[in-house]
């Protein structure tokens, strides 16, 4: 990978980033880590990746979006699941030590 070079500003790295010919998500890694490191952003991992995004020119498709969808809802379900057994585990054991006392 080339070393990127020192910038003036924000519009320097983006179009270095942007006529350079390494992956897509290298670019946005290297930009996230400029924005972190560089510019001192210190917010969520997921914002930090839009702003990259959106910077670059590189949004996501409307097929990953519907993929990241279908994976949380999918997370989502399962949580609630791991809960309910949980919950009921709970009651189970509540109950025992009802009837022990």
């Amino acid at each position: 990978m080339e070393e990127l070079g020192l910038f003036k500003d924000d519009t320097d790295i983006i179009e270095e980033l942007k006529n350079n010919n390494m992956p897509d998500y290298l670019k946005i890694k290297t930009y996230k880590d400029y924005l972190i490191n560089e510019k001192k952003y210190y917010y969520p991992d997921a914002l930090i990746e839009w702003v990259a995004r959106e910077h670059l020119g590189l949004q996501r498709t409307e097929e990953e979006l519907i993929k990241i969808r279908e994976e949380a809802l999918s997370n989502m379900k399962r949580i609630q699941e791991e809960d309910r057994i949980g919950e009921e585990e709970c009651k189970k054991i509540e109950e025992e030590n009802k009837i022990t006392f």
